[in-house]
């Protein structure tokens, strides 16, 4: 990721401070989830006190041992019955148990459900929040993150911040409560078997605490690889015809094995260091549960403990082991879920100094634009410089010039896509920064030279701005836009269904589809900035046609290379590396007999030719 966090968006307590206003009002909910949780473990603590009874009061005795009387704390059950009574004894007994199971599927049922359902609720706002930062985000914050990045923040790190609520915290609760509960019921049996445990659990601490930067930095690598492969495989996908057409599917597939290896390398470097940790730390558990084994039947030996209390033991101390191995997944998920809050909140706290310019001010909606000296960085050259231009509400403006002249980032500084570094830009007479961003944009049509179809229909495509239109309005704009010519050949028409980045289409039916979408928003100011490149001359002809008849007084600006498409222009600017070399009516610039008029007599003349 090349952006940076902003503030301070790691720790255990940033994270709740980030995150709390998110779960706050599922909080009494998800405390409850996690009582039933905590119920749960009780039941799982209990059954061995049942079989404690089991063992001493009924299988003992049968097997010819005699009747013991353990440390259970369910002896109660048993007051008046008789000794010998074993089908009564197993009966009461046996019931407890079944009742104890019914009562664990409970809780674990309302936990479950519960915690997951309230939580999602919780998830779906984060992701709403990312991808609203995403969509009002300025393009130099945009530019410090990965495509990658972007697709992890809006899509797998809401899910781990939802974890830490619902997951981690409870496996470490319930981890430490059984551990907790066990030690008073090996207590209650003999104090002796409660040292091995204690000091089983204190090495593993140690060693979790041994681990956890190598743990942090595991996870954080993760996030970065992955994030760089989703942005690789991101690349192949959407630009497959250009890979294919330059036959460059080898290259493209090295690229992706070295991004894959580099994911895989970290997943192995992780491995080998959890295996080593799971190693050190499952040693010493042996150690314990093989100590405590030996202590409970030297104990028993020495009838300090009885049978059932020998079995209530070791179940304790098997499950021990088991619970420490819980804490210890429950830690590498939270460090996991860490790493991820870290990420997700560091990008929804980073300042967007651009987007913070504009103000809260609504342009009329007959907009008038004004570009006063206006300059545009790149690196140590310039983007544009020096352009003042006057496009005053229903103004016929044409732009023509070079590759890398400027056209677009023009046409971006219309609607507050791009930034001036020198001048000033201004909308109705105030500085174009006393409004409100998402209002300059709403005024403006802008059908972009880099044409992004959704997978959806051409339907949905052309109504992007309204999707609830009537066909009607929508099948006008595509008449406009000669989307009909190709459309209507389709089995489904307009309900024809295209794929990402307009898979299926030709360029020139994509053009077509972004100016109809245009058109279909029907703003007063409608931009369209090198939508016609890929049009035969007919067609773009046919479509200018239609333009100029629907247009009215509405402001034009038609950035193009193809000087014919400029003749009813009111005003002609022609760019030259960033700086408005020729401007003036058509005739003044035929008259000028500059680079305009060159290029419209060469393209008349080729156009001569192939007639």
């Amino acid at each position: 990721m090349k952006g940076k966090e902003k503030g301070d968006n790691g720790g255990l307590n940033a994270f709740f401070r980030n995150s709390y206003p998110y779960f706050k009002k599922q909080i009494p909910v998800l405390s409850f989830a996690m009582i039933m949780g905590l119920f749960r473990m009780v039941i799982l603590l209990v059954i061995p006190q049942v079989v404690l009874l089991l063992v001493d009061r009924v299988i003992n005795p049968l097997l010819g041992g005699g009747e013991k009387e353990g440390a259970s704390i369910f002896s109660f059950l048993l007051n008046g019955v008789a000794a010998d009574d074993y089908v009564k004894i197993f009966l009461i007994l046996g019931g407890a148990m079944l009742v104890s199971a019914v009562l664990f599927f409970v809780c674990f049922y309302l936990k479950w459900n519960l915690s997951h359902y309230y939580s999602l609720k919780c998830e779906k706002k984060l992701r709403a929040d990312a991808l609203s930062k995403v969509n009002g985000a300025s393009a130099p914050l945009l530019a410090r993150y990965s495509s990658g990045d972007l697709i992890l923040i809006t899509t797998k790190d809401p899910s781990n911040i939802r974890d830490m609520y619902i997951a981690v915290p409870q496996w470490m609760l319930d981890s430490l409560f059984y551990v907790a509960m066990c030690a008073t019921f090996l207590f209650r049996i003999d104090w002796t078997l409660i040292f091995l445990p204690v000091f089983g659990g204190a090495f593993s601490a140690l060693v979790v605490a041994l681990y956890k930067k190598k743990v942090e930095k595991y996870f954080d690598d993760v996030w970065m690889n992955s994030s760089q492969l989703s942005t690789t495989v991101q690349e192949s996908v959407y630009g497959v015809r250009t890979v294919a057409s330059f036959a460059r599917e080898g290259e493209r597939r090295k690229i992706f094995a070295r991004d894959n290896d580099k994911l895989l390398k970290t997943y192995y470097g992780g491995m080998k260091m959890f295996a080593d940790r799971t190693l050190v730390s499952g040693v010493a558990r042996t150690l314990v549960l093989v100590g405590e084994l030996v202590l409970a039947v030297f104990l028993g030996i020495r009838a300090q403990i009885t049978p059932g209390e020998f079995t209530a033991t070791m179940g304790y101390v098997g499950t021990l082991m088991w619970q420490m191995n819980n804490l210890f997944f429950s830690f590498n998920q939270a460090q996991r879920n860490l790493v991820s809050a870290k990420r997700f909140f560091g990008f929804m706290h980073e300042k967007d100094e651009t987007a913070e310019k504009y103000g809260t001010e609504i342009p009329s909606d007959k907009p008038a634009f004004s570009f006063r000296g206006v300059g545009v960085k790149s690196g140590d050259n310039y983007a544009l410089r020096n352009i003042d231009l006057e496009i005053g509400y229903g103004k016929k403006l044409g732009v023509m010039g070079r590759t890398g002249s400027g056209k677009t980032l023009l046409c971006k500084l219309l609607q507050g896509f791009a930034e001036a570094d020198e001048g000033e830009i201004y909308v109705d007479g105030k500085p174009v920064h006393e409004y409100s961003r998402a209002a300059l944009a709403q005024n403006c049509s802008y059908a972009m030279q880099n044409v992004f179809l959704f997978s959806n229909t051409i339907a949905a495509n052309v109504s992007l701005a309204d999707p609830y239109a009537p066909a009607e309005r929508v099948e006008r704009a595509g008449a406009l836009a000669e989307v009909d010519e190709f459309a209507r050949r389709f089995p489904d028409g307009y309900d024809t269904t295209v794929g990402e980045k307009g898979f299926g289409l030709s360029g020139g039916q994509k053009q077509r589809i972004s100016i109809a979408r245009a058109l279909f928003k029907d703003a007063n100011v409608l931009v369209l900035d090198d939508v016609t490149s890929a049009l035969d001359l007919d067609t773009e002809r046919s479509i200018f046609r239609n333009l100029k008849a629907e247009c009215g007084d509405k402001t034009l600006v038609i950035v193009t290379h193809r000087a014919t498409a400029l003749k009813d222009c009111d005003e002609i600017i022609f760019l030259d590396r960033g700086e408005i070399v020729e401007r003036g009516s058509f005739a003044e610039l035929m008259a000028q007999r500059g680079n305009f008029a060159e290029i419209y007599e060469r393209q008349l003349s080729e156009v001569a030719y192939e007639e």
